[in-house]
């Protein structure tokens, strides 16, 4: 008889809790700043299409780009920085047991 289950040849992967829960508070955070970016967005466009009388129009256009940066550069910025942490503090769990 064969066992038609592929054989795993590390060992089973148990997650951690705590790290869960900072990739959790890392995505919410993420998805709430693309979702503010977007509405900054929606704001300097109806600036910019004067639909907001006492607003000047490049006012709206400054908005735009901050939107833009804010749903784009800067969630990628933050998942870098997250993941460049959480690979030194694996290298530094590593070696700490590699010493003990």
């Amino acid at each position: 008889m064969t066992d038609d289950k592929p054989s795993i040849d590390g060992p089973e992967y148990i997650p951690d809790p705590e790290k869960e829960k900072q990739a959790r508070a890392v995505h919410m955070t993420v998805s709430i700043l693309r979702l503010l970016g977007v509405v900054i967005v929606m704001l300097g466009i109806a600036i910019s299409l004067e639909k907001l009388p006492p607003v000047p129009v490049p006012a709206g256009y400054v908005l735009i780009l901050i939107g833009l940066f804010q749903t784009w550069v800067l969630p990628l910025w933050m998942l870098r920085r997250y993941v460049k942490v959480r690979v030194a503090e694996e290298a530094l769990e590593k070696e700490n047991a590699a010493n003990e």
